[in-house]
């Protein structure tokens, strides 16, 4: 152009707008102030929205001036002076976002597009939390069909519905019962296709709320199609062209059509579900009216997950880009109240609603922390090892840590504008005690669940079937050694010792008689062994009449007797009857979780507390360690089907087999004098011990070293 300015040295010009670029005007903010103006950009179906100063700048600009000219022509427009760094930054907006013409042509854009390409791998690692793919070009059909959505969305249609589901509550409280007792039959091949069709179709009219609620505000809907959130499909509406709309009410009432629909399929198959026959079609009907809208309202309207929950957020309250602005404010938030580093507020905000976006802020923080984190979880157990390892350190480090490190990083930057303050200093201390607190090995305190049980127990059974004659202690008892504790009866052993004693007395007969008769004489040697079997077989069987009189093996406690041993009862062999426990003298027994073991050594002192509060705490000291985690849980007590505090599952043959690694351990009391007196046969509790000192940092990396190393297989 032969009548343009120079532009200064080493300053480049500006390069023409793009000529199909729309301003249009835009809603009322909900803080009140002036409406912004919004700029769209056709090609990428997006929408820009700028003030009055990106506004001014936008007239100003012309092909070939220089950053001053075009700060003194937008001052002039705006009546203030325009400084070069906000002109700098709308240029640097107006290039990155590709709102300025190429000098060659298409030619130049499709070098532009190309330089921006990735492989198929990167671009893989950058999208594969969300990739969109667009399947239909919806506008031409929400526009012949719109007569008959608006029909279904009108004042007695919404009643209707209402309707159809306070009678559909009513009558599934007549029969609330079997209602919640609903059998959800989606084992067999139809019943899976059935869920899946209800639950693609209800989607499918979720979406459609959106697109025809969008369609009746005069919005063109581009675009329907399937995006995988993290490798997870859900259909999407790209309701971009909602940004036109002045009325918050009516952008509002977009966002939130997908949830109103599915209320309103709920509504309905809550009353089809009285009508419907057991079956498959009434545990769909029952499924749309329960689970469907259930989680389709805890996700959808969530203001924390970008879904149509924070866009409902976002116009209600009239702060478009919500999110953006407010990490944007609360990191400035964050810096000044550590630092007072001075910076001016982002954006003008009155005090009630810079206080809410702030806390909005920090809450959205804290989610995408358990969220990514969760996320990073789930691609690691989707994916074959070293590919979730891969992703799991791609999740965590750019989703994580990064925005971590670049914080800190700001900080170190900036350090030179932190005033030597009391605020600094106390920063710096808070910082320091942090440090402190996270690799000074403080602690090294290790909780074992255990239980206090006596030294030796004995279970009292039958040696065979027998009849109760007499029991006679009482439970809690103090008995001595060879002390009677009850007495049996079995006549069938009764008769099997009378005949054994007969037919030893037959053979010592013929024992007898044998030096006068030849034939016992020459059968000696038969009637030597007879006799030898003969007497064992008494021996034993006398034995075992004699234990139908049950005695006390040792001095000890009897713990219990059956409640309903009452003389004349039959009992089976093996029945137990009661149990004996020695007085006084205990062990503990206990298991330590696989990361304690390496502060825990043979030796360490602690202190064993029972659950029961009413029995005392006593000292022990750990005497031994397994060497091998334990392959089931042999303490019964301590396991979680029973109420223990170790998670067991159980495996048929195995027996309860606990969800992390446990090491068996024995502890005892430093002088060999473990009592527990007056408390019952096994006391469960926890044992505190004091190991090794470890440091919380050195700790957490121990973890994830041993979890990474464990899962990788290496």
């Amino acid at each position: 152009m032969s009548g343009a300015p120079s532009p200064a040295p080493g300053e480049p010009p500006l390069t023409a707008l793009r000529e199909d670029l729309r301003i249009e005007r835009g809603g009322v903010p909900g803080g009140g102030g002036p409406a912004p103006w919004l700029l769209y950009d056709p090609l990428a179906h997006r929408y820009f929205e700028i003030d009055a100063t990106g506004l001014a700048l936008l007239k100003a600009w012309r092909e070939g001036i220089t950053l001053a000219e075009l700060a003194e022509a937008a001052g002039s427009t705006l009546g203030r002076a325009v400084t070069q760094a906000e002109v700098a930054s709308f240029r640097g907006f107006c290039e990155t976002s590709g709102l300025v013409a190429h000098r060659g042509g298409w030619q130049g854009l499709a070098r532009q597009v190309a330089a921006r390409k990735h492989g198929l791998g990167a671009w893989l690692l950058h999208n594969y939390l969300f990739i969109r793919i667009p399947l239909v070009r919806p506008q031409a059909f929400l526009d012949r069909t719109l007569p008959l959505a608006r029909r279904l969305a009108d004042r007695r249609s919404l009643i209707a519905i209402a309707i159809a589901g306070l009678l559909g509550l009513y009558l599934a409280a007549q029969q609330w019962d079997a209602f919640c007792a609903t059998f959800l039959q989606f084992l067999t091949p139809e019943g899976i296709a059935g869920y899946m069709l209800a639950l693609v179709a209800v989607k499918l009219l979720h979406e459609l709320g959106h697109a025809y609620v969008a369609t009746h505000h005069g919005c063109r809907v581009p675009s329907m199609g399937v995006a995988f959130m993290v490798l997870m499909p859900v259909l999407y509406t790209d309701t971009t062209d909602a940004w036109r709309v002045h009325d918050r009410r009516k952008r509002v009432a977009i966002d939130a059509a997908g949830v109103a629909v599915e209320l309103a399929v709920a509504a309905i198959a809550t009353l089809a579900w009285s009508f419907l026959p057991e079956g498959t079609p009434r545990s769909i009907a029952f499924f749309l009216a329960t689970t469907s809208w259930v989680m389709s309202v805890a996700i959808n309207l969530s203001p924390l997950m970008r879904f149509d929950g924070y866009y409902i957020a976002a116009d209600l309250f009239g702060v478009s880009n919500l999110q953006p602005r407010a990490f944007a404010l609360t990191t400035w938030a964050l810096r000044e109240t550590l630092f007072v580093l001075g910076d001016p507020c982002p954006e003008a905000w009155s005090p009630r609603r810079r206080t809410a976006l702030i806390a909005y802020g920090v809450a959205v923080w804290i989610y995408r922390l358990v969220l990514f984190t969760g996320i990073a979880v789930m691609v690691y157990t989707m994916a074959f090892k070293i590919l979730g390892l891969l992703l799991f350190a791609v999740e965590i480090g750019v989703f994580v840590v990064r925005p971590i490190f670049r914080e800190t990083l700001f900080w170190w930057q900036n350090r030179g504008r932190i005033a030597p303050g009391g605020r600094a200093r106390l920063t710096g201390a808070a910082l320091a005690g942090l440090l402190v607190l996270l690799f000074l090995p403080l602690s090294g305190r290790v909780e074992i669940p255990a239980i206090a049980e006596p030294e030796r127990t004995e279970r009292l059974t039958a040696v065979a079937p027998a009849r109760v004659e007499s029991v006679e202690v009482e439970p809690g008892a103090a008995v001595s050694a060879g002390q009677i504790l009850m007495r049996l009866s079995s006549p069938r052993l009764d008769h099997e010792l009378t005949t054994a004693r007969i037919r030893l007395a037959l053979v010592e007969s013929k024992q007898d008689r044998r030096p006068a008769d030849a034939q016992d004489r020459a059968g000696g040697l038969v009637l030597d062994g007879e006799q030898g079997a003969r007497r064992e077989a008494l021996q034993g069987l006398q034995r075992r009449h004699d234990e139908l009189v049950i005695r006390a093996p040792f001095d000890g406690i009897v713990a219990e007797i059956e409640p309903d041993l009452q003389p004349g009862r039959w009992v089976g062999k093996g029945e137990e009857l009661g149990t004996l426990v020695s007085n006084g003298r205990r062990q503990v027994r206990g298991l330590v979780p696989e990361d304690a073991m390496a502060r825990l050594y043979a030796g360490a002192t602690g202190l064993f507390v029972p659950d029961d509060l009413t029995t005392g705490s006593i000292p022990v000291a750990v005497s031994a360690v397994s060497n091998a985690a334990v392959a089931t849980v042999e303490i019964p007590a301590l396991a979680s089907h029973l109420g223990g505090p170790v998670a067991v599952r159980e495996e048929k043959g195995v027996g309860p087999v606990p969800v992390e690694a446990h090491y068996a351990v024995v502890l005892n009391r430093p002088d060999d004098e473990l009592r527990l007196s007056g408390t019952p046969a096994v006391v469960r509790g926890v044992v505190a011990v004091s190991g090794h000192r470890e440091s919380i940092a050195a700790h957490a990396l121990r973890r994830v070293v041993a979890v990474l190393v464990r899962e990788s297989g290496f």
